[in-house]
């Protein structure tokens, strides 16, 4: 098994590559880390965000007071990071989920977060919006036009949030066609 720099400074390199480390090595230094990754603006959803996710969740109760003392020294207007790190929170503590397919939703897989989504719109649970709704960020195409098709199939362009964040989407878009997708739907409204 090889260990992530022996849990040395990791200051030493900017870029760091992700690696297997042993969980009795990992330590609150590392699990800053692993959170500063999700701390990125939403606008930032990398492969990083979701290899930290599923990390944090895996590492389990070792992250609870460092994960506790995120949330409330956060003080961000945007609450997908609230949701996502008391997702975690309420995981690590209770080992109960109220929301199953999050951990789907931010898979490091882009595949399993599609695949996702469309289970979502297919049982037609209106409810994971809030976790949904950041990925229209993702870095993949396939896991944004879903996203897109979430929204068209439950109309939710009534909802403030969504046409606020789909005007930013629809801006940002650099593939054409789910850019046309977005104008569609965000004419909806």
């Amino acid at each position: 098994m090889s260990y992530l720099r022996d849990n040395k400074i990791w200051e030493e390199e900017e870029d760091l590559n992700w690696d297997v480390i042993e969980i009795s090595k990992v330590d609150d230094k590392i699990i800053r880390y692993l959170l500063d990754n999700l701390k990125l603006d939403k606008s930032d959803l990398s492969d990083n965000f979701f290899i930290a996710f599923e990390s944090l969740l895996k590492i389990g109760k070792k992250t609870e007071n460092v994960l506790d003392s995120y949330i409330r020294e956060t003080n961000e207007i945007h609450n997908f990071k609230i949701d996502v790190f008391n997702f975690m929170l309420d995981f690590i503590k209770s080992n109960k989920i109220e929301y199953l397919l999050v951990p789907h939703l931010y898979d490091p897989d882009f595949i399993t977060r599609a695949r996702t989504i469309f289970k979502i719109e297919q049982a037609g649970d209106k409810k994971y919006l809030k976790f949904i709704l950041p990925l229209l960020n993702d870095p993949d195409d396939s896991v944004r036009w879903a996203v897109l098709r979430f929204l068209d199939t439950f109309d939710m362009m009534k909802n403030p949030l969504v046409c606020k964040e789909l005007k930013c989407f629809i801006e940002k878009e650099s593939n054409p066609i789910i850019k046309e997708k977005g104008k569609e739907i965000f004419k909806k409204t």
